[in-house]
This record gives C-alpha cells, structure tokens and sequence, in this order.
C-alpha cells in the first residue's frame, strides 16, 4: 500500500509539544506514512514564517489527513481553512476509559460512547451584529414573548443556523456509523441532544432529521433528549450510550464533560470527516500557561493519530496503538501531572512508542 501523506501542525500553545510526542511515536513505530511537519499560527510567527501560508495551505490541500494541534488566535485561520474551506461537517469524539486513567467516577469501567458533533452550522462559527442596527432593518420583528427588535435597545444578537442540508448529511453520516459499530458488537443505539423544546424551528428541523434517518436503519434504536437533560443522563449513566449526535454548541459543550468521564480533556482526541481533507486534533485548547514546560499530557493528539490511522485504512496499526496507549496507562509509572504522575510529555510519548515496540 502506498504510504499516506499526513501534514502535521503544532500551531499555539501546547500545539507543538503534543504533535511533535504522536510525530514521534508515529515516526518511531514505522507506520506506512509519509509525515510531513508543517508550522501555523504562533509556532511559524516564532519561526519568522507567515502564520498561515499558501504553501502551507497548499500542502494541506494535496494531504491525505491533517495532524493538528490547537489554536488561540493566530492558529484561527488554520482551523478555519481545516474545517470550512474543506467542508468537514461532523466532529467524532469517542470517550473510552482505559484502565488507569483519572476518572472521577467511582467505577468507569466499561465506558465507550462516541458524540458525533455538527460542525458546520448552529451557532458557529459567529454570525453576531448591533441589535438596535437589526431593529431598523426589521422593525416589526416579533418573538414568542411577543417583544418587538425594538423593544430591547441597544445590545448585540448572534444568529443561529440549522439547514435541512446539512441536517441530513449528519443525519446519514450518524446511521451509517452506528451500523458500523453495531456489526463490531456494539448496541448500534442513535441518541440525538437538542432543545426542541425552546427552538422550535431550528432544533425541531434537526431532531426530526435524525430520527427520519434512523427509521431507514432497522437494526438501529433511537432517542433523544434535551441538552440539559442529556448533561445530568450523561454522568448519571454512561454505559447507557452508543452513538450521540448533537447539535454543533451543544456537542462542543457536553463533550467537555464528557471527556472529564474518561479520564479529562488531555486524554480525548477528536477526528473530523466528511470534506476533501479530514483533520484529527485534541479536544483541549491551547493551554497557554503550560506551554513550553513539557508536562503537557499528549495522550488525546495520539488517540486522534489513532483515529487518523482508522481512517486511512490502518486498522491494524490503529490497534496496536491503542492498545499501547492502554497497556501505558495500566502500568501507571510514565503518566504526566494531570494523570497523578511526574512523568514529561516526552517521556510519555517514549513509554508509549516502547510498548509499541
């Protein structure tokens, strides 16, 4: 099989750090990819290079996957072009404890759920303007409450977009990925999160969608509940789910919580499908008051290698990874701070790559 081409970008903060650990471990383990380490945001401003270059983006266009790390502000451009330009429209985050991992939860064994987010549409990414400037435009504007635009004054307004387009491309990709994890003997159970009770239109659009969706599916269940109620279900019991699909805000909002269950944001790595260029990053931010001290937890950049490897095609390679990935955190001597250890990011990264070895 031809070797993959995967462009690798650290961006901010702990961006570098955690790219360059899964850089090492890929690199190391002798996977068939050609992995090409390319600079944005405030990693290329360091190196006296254009935060975001057409080379770069160039290199990204011609890739098979993206390896990204985080953003601030200077990295924002990258992601931008990562999720918009290239029109990836779902977000996976799977939550899988492993023993050894820092759940708070008394008993986390067995927990193995996926959230598959809307990344297209909602209320990202800001369509925001001056309130009293959308009064005059449209005057007799009248809301449920029975409030005029004018009557608020002056403030500011955000605008909140569900397309049946993009409903349904969602909604097909959730059913075909929960089929697959069915024949893998999982419950092959679809949950759908919206607050259809409080917009009617808009999140009503997108429940309907997925559960039209799911009646094609036979072999699948459904249901759905509300955002606030889905938070508490969620810590409540976890084992209860399989595959949920949520709107883009509330996805990026409970997955958070989510991935405190497994053991917390540094270890849950994210994939994002659906256009010309899939990406694969961590799920926490830049973390800027660690950077640079080599203690950040690198696990969650190497589950989205994982994930980046199912995806090319590498399933063999994805498992042994994981299971590295596992066999490090059963033996709990190479572990970084957050995980209750001493260990640095670079030490964590060479535990893993020997357990591979």
């Amino acid at each position: 099989m031809a070797k993959k081409k995967v462009i690798a970008i650290g961006c901010d903060g702990i961006g570098p750090e955690v790219v360059d650990a899964a850089c090492h471990i890929l690199q190391g383990a002798n996977f068939n990819l050609y992995l090409m380490r390319c600079y944005g945001g405030d990693e290329a401003i360091s190196k006296g290079l254009e935060p975001f270059s057409e080379d770069v983006k160039k290199q990204i266009d011609d890739s098979d996957a993206v390896l990204f790390g985080s953003h601030i502000i200077n990295g924002y451009p990258v992601l931008m072009h990562l999720r918009f330009t290239n029109d990836n429209y779902v977000n996976m985050r799977p939550v899988k404890y492993h023993e050894g991992m820092n759940s708070p939860l008394k008993d986390p064994t067995g927990i193995d759920f996926v959230f598959l987010r809307e990344l297209s549409e909602g209320l990202y990414p800001g369509r925001e303007g001056d309130l009293e400037d959308l009064a005059r435009r449209l005057p007799d504007s009248v809301d449920r409450s029975g409030r005029k635009l004018t009557h608020f004054g002056a403030g500011k307004y955000a605008i909140k977009v569900i397309s049946k387009k993009a409903c349904e491309k969602i909604a097909k990709f959730s059913c075909e990925f929960a089929s697959q994890r069915l024949k893998a003997g999982y419950p092959g159970k679809v949950t759908c999160v919206t607050k259809s009770n409080l917009f009617l239109e808009t999140d009503v659009l997108f429940e309907k969608t997925i559960g039209d969706e799911v009646k094609k599916h036979p072999e699948l269940t459904y249901e759905h509940y509300l955002v606030d109620n889905m938070n508490r279900l969620m810590l409540l019991r976890p084992r209860d789910f399989d595959v949920i699909v949520a709107v883009n805000e509330y996805g990026d909002i409970l997955t958070d919580a989510a991935a405190e269950i497994g053991g917390g944001l540094g270890l849950m790595g994210t994939g994002s499908f659906g256009g010309k260029v899939p990406y694969f990053e961590s799920a926490h931010g830049a973390a800027p008051d660690i950077a640079g001290k080599n203690i950040a937890n690198p696990t969650a950049t190497v589950f989205a290698s994982k994930y980046m490897l199912d995806y090319l095609g590498m399933k063999e390679e994805a498992n042994t990874l994981e299971k590295a990935v596992a066999a490090v955190y059963k033996q709990g001597d190479s572990l970084t701070p957050d995980q209750g250890g001493t260990a640095t990011t670079k030490e964590l990264a060479e535990a893993i790559l020997r357990k591979i070895r």
